[in-house]
């Protein structure tokens, strides 16, 4: 059986394609499906990301403190033993 890679690129004419990340693999004949993302597949993680965080800060989200994080892990684990 061959390996199958999925990776996303970017056409810059009608017929190349830049990966945005490199194969393992030798020049060689492969088969390249191509699917259209749309425009909004060319944010970044960061960006996305970040877009996320505005809006939860934008609804008065707040991220639990690393010490009320510990205290229910804490808890949780001491709910095991009973």
């Amino acid at each position: 059986m061959h390996n199958a890679y999925i990776v996303t690129g970017t056409l810059t004419n009608e017929r190349t394609v830049t990966l945005d990340e490199a194969l393992p693999l030798t020049s060689t004949k492969v088969r390249l499906v191509v699917e259209p993302l749309g425009s909004a597949s060319h944010r970044s993680y960061q960006e996305i990301v970040a877009a996320i965080r505005e809006r939860q800060a934008a609804r008065g989200h707040r991220p639990p403190t690393t010490e009320e994080v510990d205290a229910y892990l804490q808890a949780e684990r001491d709910s095991w033993g009973k």
